[in-house]
Parts: structure tokens; sequence; C-alpha cells
């Protein structure tokens, strides 16, 4: 609460108290992070601990009266305190009572889920994959355009199964492919639109789940982007347009301009710099080429195709720019403000619903929305207090927004900029503009490079000796040379402006650098350069492109000049990172931590706090306060009065000698441990870990002495945009093609700490077996690659075989090609090569897999690929020894493979079938399945089993299944 200054009638009347009274107590420090300054972020901070209670613990509806009394009788009893004028006890309740608010509306948020919604007759079998059903419902906005394909976010009305027609609710994203120029005409003649009302005979399904340590689940980015389910419509003859009904006209003029925004794009640039465009206008990345999304996360700059605070920003600036400039400024009505505050957010909000209200575009409208309506109330927009606010209001509306990678990325990074770049800039600027003066007669008490550096980038020479030729005293002052050298050259203003960009970035990498670790697995020290240059690059972009497309419709040749101006600053974006290529250090990945080891993301931050606090209580130019400040200062730290209630806790770090000298090695040594994490001390024992990557093979064999062989690496055969799972959503790297190798392959290595495979094997060249390992290849250090060896040639000449060959070889991997009677030993292991042979014709690919025989004292598993009945014929013939305990299915289980002689030679103990839970191509097939029985086999699936993990001592085995090990 605010508190008055004691009175006295001496500093009223303007006389400075004698110099023998006592004064106040000295106030030491400008305490910024309190809960009476900054109330918006602790409330805040106490709401959001609530929502973590609630996920964590998963509170029952006990649990849900407690969190309500509780909210009402702390509210009631911080009340009570303020009545009674006691602070302390007052602050602490209020922050009990929004601590149980939190818990209670996340609860509220997974509980009131109705029974006609989507998920809920999933859930209850209503809704089955298996079986095609009838919905019915309005399209909640165009249909999104994709590469060959449109996706339709249809509010349900109505569904008819086998059971009928009942009412639904909740929201389904459907896929519908174009596959030739008459499917593309029929959809044409739909003419759908926002507001559409269809009834679309469809398969329904939740988003795939792939059950591997560090795999992510895609039904979180599904319900992120606000859908319940998923579907694939195979022609849109199967969908048929019902009556409309009225719709919001509002929002329809806001889509309407997004089509033709988009439209306008497709008629100016070209697919390269045009599918960037779409990403960083309207947020469709579905036209973002590849090789520029991989440049772009290599010199971690990915970002910024995410339309973000930085885009929202330069948005209002334009605004503010353009409505400055109108009459509206010099008009002498009252509400010109108000108008034109009201102007810019009508602006900026349509933006951000064309844009899909992604969070950080949410994040940044609110922080601009409470900034502008601020100043109509006489009040000034902390930049702390208004990033605490912002993200209280998108917690209150959405509690599980909190658990959303883009929502915390977006609000770490703005607290870097106004909690580390923002206040350390402030103090450069103090020093480097310092003079004496009765309010500064001291000099700034900093390191001299620190002294240089302000001086250089903020002293004005210039207008210091203006000053002094009108000054009734002159003096001179001793500043550094190249303050002096940057004035005349008349370059100061741009090295600040560099210099604090650079600040900027380095905080905001600092700040960010467990999430990037834990959602992207990636470091990227280059990026504290790359951001300053990428930032600006795309704010050129962004204003010529659009001003290219507003004059375009007049004249071309205007145009012209702005479009090749679009297309540099693309390419210059795109390319940025290649002068650092090859460079070490520039850029590299880092493995996760899962379970209760993720907990260190948690404590890096509690150096970087304490970091905050102390640079918050760094004053290098000591101010020396009046007698009427001194007072009200004193009794704002509430020495007449009492103390805040947080404010003892924070008292020792905001002295700047315990700061930085104590918390930069405690920061540093977080660090390390965030990027740090390795594998598992090796234990003597053979693993073989087969992974669920739905239809498609991995496996990665974990040596005794902890080298690795990754056989295969998954991949979508015949993968249509329909079924794409990462697609559509919110999340990190969301709305581009799906990778296997990226998204389930590399996160199981660094969910186990790997960042290096020793051993790399594509057994063929079909996509699901080899398309994840050109992912694993640039993501991981690999020792060497292996392929078949053929005489007529390399198995599956596609083009998932010449991407991997691509890119082992702009890695610099080794390539070695094997064939059968080839053996090697890995740390008492051997690894017998026993298929194909040298004169393999190349004409099959299934049955020109590698197979693979691995061998340790007493136990053998045999690793088959994808060979079929005509290369088990050929082994069962030969002499090799095929006996082994655990054996791969071959060909997924398929009706052509598995034959029974084959079997018998093998005699395995376990079969482990590596096939997704609902198979397209009917795997596996139920008579291999009965004859894997008769052999008296364990049999494991991984679409059904999740991950199957072999371990050996090398004289026993066993096996266990990653859901019956969470179960």
């Amino acid at each position: 609460m605010p508190v008055r200054a004691p009175r006295d009638e001496r500093i009223e009347e303007g006389r400075w108290p004698a110099p023998g009274d006592a004064g106040p107590p000295r106030f030491s420090g400008h305490a910024t992070f309190l809960t009476r300054r900054q109330p918006a972020l602790f409330l805040t901070l106490a709401f959001a601990l609530g929502i973590l209670l609630d996920i964590f613990f998963h509170n029952g509806s006990a649990s849900r009266g407690l969190a309500s009394a509780a909210c009402f009788i702390s509210i009631a009893l911080s009340a009570l305190s303020v009545i009674r004028g006691k602070d302390s006890p007052a602050t602490a309740f209020l922050l009990i009572g929004f601590i149980a608010a939190g818990s209670l509306l996340s609860h509220l948020e997974r509980s009131r889920v109705a029974e006609s919604r989507l998920k809920r007759l999933f859930d209850a079998g209503v809704i089955t994959p298996s079986d095609p059903v009838a919905l019915a419902g309005r399209l909640a906005m165009p249909p999104e355009p994709a590469p060959d394909a449109y996706y339709l976010y249809v509010d349900a009305e109505s569904i008819q199964t086998r059971g009928g027609t009942r009412g639904a609710t909740g929201r389904a994203r459907l896929v519908v492919a174009l596959t030739d120029g008459e499917s593309v005409e029929d959809f044409n003649n739909l003419a759908l639109d926002y507001g559409s009302r269809v009834r679309a005979l469809v398969r329904l399904d939740r988003a795939r789940v792939y059950a591997n340590p560090g795999s992510v689940d895609f039904n979180d980015f599904l319900e992120r982007d606000g859908c319940d389910l998923k579907g694939s419509v195979k022609s849109p003859l199967l969908i048929s347009r019902q009556p409309d009904a009225p719709k919001n006209t509002a929002l329809a003029f806001i889509y309407r301009a997004r089509r033709a925004l988009v439209r306008a794009i497709d008629a100016r640039f070209d697919s390269f710099t045009g599918g960037t465009l779409k990403a960083v206008l309207v947020d469709n990345r579905f036209f973002l080429d590849e090789g520029a999304a991989s440049r772009l996360r290599e010199g971690g700059t990915f970002h910024i195709i995410s339309i973000s605070g930085m885009h929202v920003g330069i948005l209002a600036w334009v605004l503010l720019g353009v409505f400055t400039g109108f009459s509206i400024k010099r008009t002498r009505l009252i509400g010109a403000r108000v108008w034109k505050a009201c102007l810019v957010l009508l602006a900026l909000w349509s933006y951000a619903v064309m844009a899909g209200l992604a969070p950080p575009v949410v994040r940044a409208t609110t922080m601009l929305t409470i900034a502008l309506i601020a100043p109509l109330f006489f009040r000034r927009a902390a930049s702390v207090n208004t990033l605490g606010l912002a993200a209280f209001i998108m917690l209150a509306f959405t509690p599980s927004l909190i658990s959303d990678p883009g929502f915390q990325l977006s609000f770490v990074a703005v607290a870097a900029i106004v909690t580390v770049a923002a206040p350390i800039a402030a103090r450069l600027e103090e020093v480097g503009e310092w003079r004496p003066s009765a309010r500064a007669p001291h000099p700034p008490s900093v390191f001299r490079p620190v002294r240089v550096l302000a001086e250089a980038l903020f002293w004005d020479e210039r207008k210091f000796r203006r000053e002094m030729k009108g000054s009734p005293v002159r003096y001179r002052m001793d500043k550094a040379r190249a303050a002096l050298l940057l004035g005349r050259l008349r370059v100061q203003p741009l090295a600040r402006g560099v210099v604090l960009l650079i600040i900027t970035s380095a905080a905001i990498q600092v700040m960010t650098l467990p999430l990037s670790a834990l959602y992207f697995n990636r470091v990227t020290p280059v990026g504290v350069l790359l951001n300053v240059v990428t930032g600006l690059l795309t704010g050129v972009m962004m204003l010529a492109s659009v001003c290219a497309m507003v004059i375009g419709s007049v004249s071309e040749s205007l145009a012209a000049p702005l479009v090749s101006l679009v297309n540099l600053s693309h390419h210059l974006l795109v390319y940025s990172v290649e002068p650092f290529a090859g460079l070490p250090l520039t850029s590299f990945r880092v493995a996760h931590y899962e379970g209760w080891r993720a907990s260190i993301y948690g404590l890096y931050f509690v150096p970087v706090t304490l970091l905050l606090l102390a640079i918050d209580g760094w004053r290098p130019v000591d101010r020396v306060k009046f007698p009427l400040e001194r007072l009200r200062a004193a009794s704002r730290a509430g020495r007449s009065c009492g103390r805040s209630f947080l404010e003892p806790v924070f008292d020792p770090f905001k002295r700047a000698a315990l700061g930085p000298y104590a918390l930069l090695p405690a920061l540093l040594i977080c660090s390390v441990g965030v990027m740090g994490r390795g594998p598992a001390t090796p234990d003597g024992r053979l693993r073989i870990h087969f992974l669920d990557v739905g239809q498609g093979d991995s496996a990665l064999v974990i040596f005794p002495g902890g080298s690795t062989m990754l056989i295969d690496a998954g991949g979508e055969a015949g993968f249509g945009a329909g079924e794409t799972e990462g697609s559509g959503g919110r999340g990190p790297d969301s709305r581009r093609a799906f990778s296997v190798g990226e998204a389930v392959v590399s996160r199981f290595l660094w969910s186990l700490g790997y960042t290096r495979v020793d051993y790399l094997v594509a057994t063929h060249g079909d996509a699901d077996h080899i398309e994840g390992l050109s992912a694993v290849a640039r993501n991981f250090d690999v020792g060497q690659s292996i392929i078949a060896r053929l005489s007529a040639g390399e198995p599956g000449k596609g083009a998932e075989l010449q991407r991997f060959r691509q890119t082992i070889s702009e890695r610099a991997i080794p390539l070695g090609r094997v064939r059968a009677g080839q053996r090697f030993e890995v740390e008492g292991a051997r690894v017998e090569i026993i298929w194909p042979p040298a004169r393999a014709s190349g004409s099959s690919s299934n049955n020109d897999s590698i197979v693979i025989r691995l061998v340790y004292g007493a136990f053998s598993a045999l690793m088959t690929g994808d060979i079929e009945r005509e290369a088990e014929a050929r082994l069962t013939e030969s002499r090799l020894n095929l006996r082994a305990d655990v054996l791969k299915a071959p060909h997924h289980g398929s009706r052509t493979s598995s034959s029974e002689d084959f079997l018998k030679k093998v005699s395995p103990e376990c079969v482990v079938i590596s096939v997704g839970e609902r198979s397209r191509f009917g795997h596996p097939h139920e008579l291999v399945l009965d004859r894997y029985r008769r052999a008296g086999a364990r049999l494991f699936q991984t679409g059904r089993d999740g991950m199957v993990t072999v371990s050996s001592d090398g004289s026993g085995f066993n096996v266990t299944s990653y859901k019956t090990a969470r179960d």
C-alpha cells in the first residue's frame, strides 16, 4: 500500500535541516523487485505456482473444495489485514490466495470437458479410428493451404456413427489431400470459407504418441491448436456443403484480409522467399523451404519466423508513427489520445487474430495494450509489472498455457530484456553521461573497461562543449579516447545500437538456455551475434514486403526495387550462418534430462534470479538524495511504518559486492550442468532398444563398454500431409513436415545423454527405415556410417538414400560398405554380417537388407531388416548359424516373411515386431503371429507395447517394454 512521507516543516519551507539534526535512516539502493513496486509480478508467480501444484499433484474434487476455501479465506484475511494497517500479513495472505486460485482454475480447466466433446466421445469409444464417421460442423477459419493439401478446422455440431446421430462439440482438424487437378477442382467447387457449414465423412483419431523416453506427446500440440481430434479426408467428394449460418462480420473481414495477403505474397515473390514471408506475416509454415529452416535452426534464429513480440512491436511502431503523422495528434479533441490508442489496439488485435493467437503474439499484444492504456489513466506501464500482468491475464483464461513451450520461451525472453538488458543499458548510460553535479558529485565506481565502453557509447563531446560555452563555470572532462573518436566519426549511435542489441541478445540466450536445451536440444552461442543481424533483416523484410505488395497493386515498376530488397534481405537472413559454418562451438546439440533430473532446469534459474537482484542493486553512480527525497525514500522502504513482506529476503542481493562475484561462477556451473548431460556409466551389459517409430524400424545397440550402433532410424513410407503428426501445432518447430528422425529417434538418444553415435547402419533404402537417418546424422557426431555393398548397385536408389548420402558427405562422416561374411568385435560383443551376399541382384530393396547377428557370450540377437521369403530361404539353406535368442521380426511381420523353416532355424525365445499401433499395411499378419506362437516365442510389438529393451550380461537376458515399465 502507498505510504505517506512524514511531514517536516523545515523541508516544506525549503530549508535544509541543521547540521546537528538527526536525519532519517539512509536508504541504500533502488529496490525494483519488491511486492509493492511490482505487485502483478508476484501475484502472477503465486498464481503460476498454484497451477503447477495442480498439474504435478492432479488435485481431485476434495482438493478443489480445499483450494476454493483457501482462496476465499486468504483473500478475506488479506483485506482484513489491509484495514488494520498490517502490510506484510496482507501481502502474505494475498499471495496464498492467488496460489489457491491458480490451483482451482487449473483444476476447473481440466475437469470442465463436456460429455459431448469430441475427445470425450473418443475416450468413451463412441468414435473409433477404424470406423468412419460423418462429422457436421462449421469452419472456425478459412481452409489453411499447404502443399498439395488444405487444413480444415471444424467446430463440431453433430456426429453420426454406427450408433446413430448425436450432438457434438469441440474442434477437429481435418486435412484434405489434393493429389491431382481433378481433386483440386472438386475442392475449389466447394467454395469453403470461414463460417461455412460442412458435413465430412472422415476417420477421426488422436495424435500419434511414440512410447519412448524423450518422445513428445503430439496430442499436446493438437490441443494447443484448439483441437480435440484430427482426421484425413481422402477426397473432396467426401465433403458436402450445408446451409450456412450467421457468422461474425469482423472475423470474416480479418480472414479476407489474411487471404488477400497470402495471394499477394504468391503473386509478388518466388516460393523460396514467399514461404518465409507466409511464416513471418501470417504464421503459415507449411511452405517454408526445408533448407532455409535448417540453416535458421543451426544459427539459433529459427524463432524469427514465428510471429512474436518483435513482429507485433514492428507493427505497433509503424502504426504509432502513421497515426502520429495524422492530424489526430494536433486535434483539440479531449479524447485524441484515447482514439489513437483504440485505433492502434484494434489493428494489433486484428493482426493477432490473423496470426492465430499464438502465445507469443497474445503476450506481445497484451503488453502493448497495457502500455498504451496505462498512460491514459496517468499510470506508468512499468515493464516488469506489465510482463507479469500480461502473463496473469493469459494464464487466468487458459491455465494450461504454463506448460506451452512457446509461452515459456516468449515470457522468459522478454523477462531477459526488461530485467537484464534494460537495466544494464540504463547503468551504462549513467556511467557514460556522468559529469559532476550536485546530484552526482562522485565519479562512477566501475571497472575501467566498463567505464570506457559506457563513455564510448553514451558520451556526447559536442553537446558538452556547447554547454561549456554558455556556462559560468568551465571545466573539461577526461573521457575515453574511443568516445571522442566515435563522436568525431559520427558513428556513435550506430555503435551504441549494435552493442545494446548484442547485450540484449546475450541476455536472451542466457535466460532461455535451459528451455533451448530441453525443447530443442540445441545451444547456439553464435546466435548472440546472428540475432542482431537477423532481427534487423526481418524488420526490413517485413516492411519492404508489405510496401511492395501495396505499391505493386498500383505500379509493378515502382514495386520492383522493393521486391529485390526483400529477396536480398531474405537471402542474407537465411545464409547469415554460413560464415560460421564449421567453426567450433558456434552451434551444437546437447542432451536433455528426464524425470527428476530435469529439476536442473529449474535450479538454473536460482542463480539467474539472484544475479537479476544483484544487477538491480548495482549503482555505479552514487546520487545524493535531498532531504525530502531521503524522507520519502525511507518511508517507501518501510523504515517508518514497517517493511515489505519480501524485502528482508532481497536486501542482501541488492548490494553489488555480493552479486556478480559470487553468482557468475554459480551461473557458469549451472550452465555447464544444463549442457553437459552425458550417458550413463557402462555396466558391462549389452542392450538393444527397439524403438516405437510407428510404421518403421529403428534399434539402438549399446555395447558393454558404452559404444553405440543405431540400426535404421524410422520414417514414413508414403506419408501424406494429412497424417503429419506435428503439423498444425504450436509447439517447437511445428507447422513443418514431421520427422521421425528428429522428433523421436534423436530425442530418445538425447534423453539417454548421447550426443555421439559410433555406428550408423542403413539396412536398405526404404523410407520407413532410412528417412530418419539423415536427421540423426545432422544432429549427432557420427563415427562411421554403414550401407550394403552390392555388385548390381545400392539397394533402393531413391530420394531418401540419396539424401542420406548427401548428408553424410556434407558432415564428412566416413562411409563403409559391408557384405555377408564380414564380422568385427566391439567391446567384447561380436557383430556378424550375414546378409546380403556380395553378388546380390539389388532388384529388391527388401531382400537386399543388411542382416546382423549380435553375439555377446551365450546371448545372440538377429536383426533382419525387411528381408522376405526369398532371402530367408537362402539363409535357411546356408550353413550360417542363425540361432538367436531375440529376433527382430523380418518386414514388420508381413505375410511375405517369417517362413516356418526360417523360424525353425532361428528358434527365437523372443520376437520383437517393429510396427505401428494401427498399421495401414495390415502388419503384423495374423498367420505370422500364429507361427510365432506355435514356435513358443514371446511376442512384443512396439506400437502396442512401446519401446522394447533387451538386456544381457552375456549369459541370460531379460526383456522389458516401455508401457509396462511406466505402468
